[in-house]
């Protein structure tokens, strides 16, 4: 918004002059910015409430009732509501039904006003601060920024609002997803769409009231190389790096759904990143049985890639386990076997862990497991060649998609959340991450009042 310069000098003006009334012409320069907040805070408060007091001009005789009756205008009523200045207050008409009874403020409906309750101004503020802290710190937040103090239960309800807004947004994602006539229409308007889309799973525990559950998430991106990046070692890449490349356009969501019921609602969300019709689909993940399972049912054709780190895991414990901690012999072993791995040669790496039980049986569980898991894996770990054609082979993305939406949310100190509670903070915090918050602000604007 650009405003008249003019009124804006007038405004500095007569602000000055104030503020020098108060606290003088030589106050220190923080008691100066904290004067002038507080002052813009109290004039926003009075301008806020007679603009909404204005809204309503001509207002008509009679409105609709939802009886399918007229409702009458009765007279004007005094209301507040908390907006990003404190609680205002307002008039405006107040129309009752003859027929049924029922009562209603139109421009309420209109502005998306209800009664005590905060503004969609502030419901985008406040909600933000509970994604990112917990309620009770929240509300400490939002009184030095604000300058008056929002209670910790009303900034629970406007995030678990957004949240609930975003879950409105994926079951519908859901429905049209399934439409298959809708699905033809669409890549016969849009056409294949060129390059690759990135997808990985992976879950996380969060503590519920009575239990921890998995929360299960995924993420959509896509990759892109770092322009700036300089190789190291005269140009060759280290084992395990792959810093010339980077996670962009990331977009996460998440849900306490069993594994086969996450199945559609993965598909769902990759629906809206139109994940059906690019060139190439890429999953990326772990080694976990239901996540390729999830996989291969929804997206049959994406390329299958086990991240490289979660695999490279499974070695340290064998040279642990057969030469003890920080030996030289177990050194060498290890950075061996991450070579193979990285070369992709799972066949001789299997075959080396064999020999290592031989040689030492006390790394026997050891050895079984990272077995297990290579031979399981073997044809998603084919690393030497997944790097030649460009791919990403790490799934960091996700990774950092749970750590961001339960470890540094959801597992605070002494958290203990409903199911419902937990949900909606996430999907909240998802949103919020994968850059969607105006969306959820624009719809929670748009929202029906209720008081």
């Amino acid at each position: 918004m650009e405003f008249s310069t003019e009124v804006v000098g007038k405004m500095a003006e007569l602000m000055v002059g104030e503020m020098v009334r108060w606290i003088g012409a030589d106050a220190p320069l923080m008691i100066a910015e904290e004067g002038i907040r507080e002052l813009l805070r109290q004039v926003g408060n009075q301008a806020l409430g007679e603009y909404v007091t204005q809204a309503e001009n001509e207002p008509a005789a009679k409105v609709a009732c939802s009886c399918g009756a007229q409702a009458s205008k009765l007279a004007k009523r005094e209301a507040k509501a908390i907006s990003v200045f404190g609680k205002i207050r307002y008039k405006r008409e107040y129309y009752l039904c003859g027929v049924c009874g029922q009562g209603q403020c139109p421009l309420d409906q209109r502005l998306g006003i209800a009664p005590g309750q905060v503004t969609p101004g502030l419901a985008k503020l406040v909600a933000l601060a509970g994604v990112e802290v917990a309620f009770e710190e929240a509300g400490k937040w939002m009184e030095q920024f604000l300058l008056f103090r929002l209670s910790d239960n009303s900034i629970r309800k406007e995030t678990e609002r957004f949240g609930a807004l975003q879950a409105e947004r994926e079951a519908h994602w859901q429905v049209h997803s399934q439409d298959e006539a809708e699905l033809q229409q669409r890549l016969q308007q849009k056409g294949q769409k060129a390059g690759r889309l990135y997808a990985s799973i992976d879950g996380a525990m969060a503590p519920l009231q009575e239990e921890w559950r998995e929360l299960k998430s995924i993420a959509w991106y896509q990759v892109e190389p770092v322009r700036a990046y300089q190789p190291r070692r005269h140009h060759s890449t280290r084992v395990g790096e792959q810093n010339h490349l980077q996670a962009q356009a990331i977009s996460y969501h998440c849900g306490f759904q069993e594994a086969e019921q996450f199945g559609p609602f993965a598909w769902a969300t990759g629906w809206k990143r139109e994940a059906d019709l690019y060139e190439q689909l890429v999953f990326v993940c772990d080694g976990a049985q239901w996540i390729w399972k999830l996989v291969e049912r929804y997206f049959p054709g994406a390329v299958q890639i086990v991240d490289w780190y979660h695999a490279s895991q499974y070695l340290t414990p064998i040279a642990q386990m057969a030469w003890g901690e920080q030996s030289p012999d177990g050194q060498a072993w290890l950075e061996q076997a991450r070579r193979s791995l990285w070369n992709g040669q799972i066949a001789d790496l299997i075959q080396d862990c064999r020999l290592v039980n031989q040689a030492h049986p006390q790394a026997h569980g050891a050895v079984h497991k990272a077995v297990t898991y290579f031979s399981n894996n073997e044809k998603r770990m084919d690393y030497a060649r997944f790097r030649a054609e460009g791919y990403l082979i790490g799934s960091g993305t996700i990774e950092s998609g749970c750590k961001q939406i339960v470890s540094l949310r959801l597992k605070r100190a002494g958290a203990r959340w409903t199911e419902t509670g937990a949900l909606l903070t996430a999907k909240a915090r998802a949103a919020w991450l994968s850059g969607d918050w105006s969306t959820l602000a624009a719809n929670r604007a748009a929202l029906p009042c209720t008081g």
